[in-house]
């Protein structure tokens, strides 16, 4: 029974896995090897450390997947199994020895905490993503762990020997991201069968935020985290008037969507969803490249509140929290495309993060990798889908993308980066233009023919080559 199950369980992500995916895992450790070589950060390095270490165990993994399965494979594969397990060990070894004994438990309880979410996430949420969203989520995770515990830590010498510096917002996202979390978690463990769902639910929001979120937040800041925040936009104007610049460019935005639905004639749903959808694509365009501009710190925390406040409706969704879980159904509904047919809809979840994903990692001094998630998501994927299924016709080979909206796409994508040029925003150079191109053509080919590709996957494929560029 047990070798059943591990065939089964092998051919069902076979069906997942493809060689696009290990690509974009590549390109995931590529990234955090360029922050690597290019920061003294000891945060990010000790997150650079332990993505490698989980990426070489999923290489294995998938190799294991893609190769076919037969005993001719068996010998060399646990060679190759048992050289990587020896190396990964002895830089655990390495680490213990010349390194803080607490950065190394950290880092391998965060290496046990990602193994945990890729094992327990299908199983909990099953179809909700896909083989490579489910790595990159744990991978994701693994490190917010181990970042919140190394700033927390650090303030103890005897615990971390190294200091481990940061911004106030920084700190206060981690914290907001983690409240957030925390409450998604304890709606999915029914902790109670006398008190209804919503007053569960209302009572773990209060709860976490008094005893998690505050607490820290006064611990990080030495101040009340509402008047920091206060003082933090009043600080400088042009923050007030940019929040309310997304402001009424959000409102303006659900007026369009209100007046298509409205005066729309066709009846076509799946089209009208798409188009829908696209119109948020648009939207984040405008949001985006205006806070990467103008106030990229503003931008991360409005991102990771963003997030934690889609996290909490979906909770209120699924639960049917009163008095908007319906509500929140309902419109919910509208945006859905064919991925969401797990129990939690996650397309507008990874938008968010695929956009922000390259403004959290690169600095100011990168605008161009600042903007991937912007050209790949916001301009590629969104014109190759308008104009792919308004006038697409030949498709590529074996793939459901087609040929006139995968040009259109990488068009609309170089033009963009262009007008950057032009206007001087980004620098120019031959330098920068080899791998501004490579990485279009990549990302290209990237969502072309890999049938689990999204919104949270792009942007990392595109981001190593523009952050390669020079600034």
């Amino acid at each position: 029974m047990k070798a059943q199950f591990s065939l089964n369980f092998r051919d069902y992500n076979r069906n997942q896995f493809d060689f696009q995916c290990l690509l974009i895992l590549i390109c995931f450790v590529f990234s955090w090897l360029f922050i690597y070589l290019t920061t003294n950060d000891e945060l990010c390095k000790a997150i650079f450390i332990q993505n490698s270490l989980i990426s070489t165990w999923t290489i294995i993994y998938s190799i294991r997947i893609i190769l076919p399965h037969s005993t001719k494979y068996s010998f060399a594969f646990m060679i190759f199994q048992c050289t990587v397990t020896i190396l990964n060990g002895s830089a655990i070894l390495m680490m213990l020895f010349y390194e803080d004994f607490g950065l190394c438990l950290l880092l391998v309880l965060s290496l046990f905490l990602s193994k945990s979410i890729f094992i327990a996430g299908p199983t909990l949420c099953p179809k909700t993503c896909s083989f490579i969203e489910w790595l990159l989520i744990s991978m994701g995770c693994s490190g917010f762990f181990l970042s919140i515990n190394l700033h927390w830590w650090s303030h103890f010498e005897d615990v971390i020997n190294r200091p481990i510096y940061t911004f106030d917002y920084v700190v206060v996202c981690e914290c907001l991201l983690l409240f957030g979390m925390i409450v998604s978690i304890l709606q999915i463990i029914p902790w109670s069968t006398t008190i209804t769902t919503t007053t569960q639910f209302y009572i773990s929001l209060i709860t976490i935020f008094s005893s998690v979120f505050l607490p820290q937040a006064y611990f990080f800041l030495n101040q009340n985290p509402f008047i920091w925040l206060f003082n933090y936009i009043i600080n400088k104007s042009h923050r007030v008037y940019l929040l309310l610049f997304w402001l009424i460019t959000s409102l303006f935005s659900l007026l369009i969507i209100n007046l298509h639905l409205k005066f729309t004639k066709n009846l076509n749903i799946k089209h009208e969803k798409t188009i829908i959808r696209k119109y948020f694509h648009f939207l984040a365009i405008i949001v985006y490249t205006s806070g990467i501009l103008l106030d990229t710190h503003l931008l991360i925390m409005c991102s990771v509140a963003f997030i934690v406040l889609l996290l909490l409706l979906e909770c209120m969704k699924i639960k049917n929290i009163a008095p908007f879980g319906n509500i929140i159904r309902n419109a919910w509904n509208m945006y859905e495309n064919e991925k969401d047919t797990g129990s939690i809809m996650v397309s507008h979840l990874f938008l968010i993060i695929g956009l922000s994903y390259p403004v959290w990692l690169a600095d100011d001094n990168r605008r161009l990798a600042q903007l991937s998630g912007i050209i790949s998501v916001g301009i590629g994927d969104s014109i190759a889908s308008i104009v792919g299924s308004k006038i697409g016709i030949h498709k590529w080979p074996g793939a459901k993308r087609t040929l006139e909206g995968s040009l259109a796409g990488l068009i609309a994508q170089f033009n963009f980066i262009a007008c950057l040029w032009y206007f001087d925003i980004i620098p120019y150079s031959q330098y920068n233009l080899f791998f501004v191109s490579l990485g279009l053509l990549f990302t290209t080919q990237i969502e072309a023919f890999s049938h689990d590709i999204d919104n949270l996957t792009l942007p990392i494929s595109l981001f190593p080559f523009l952050y390669a560029c020079k600034t």
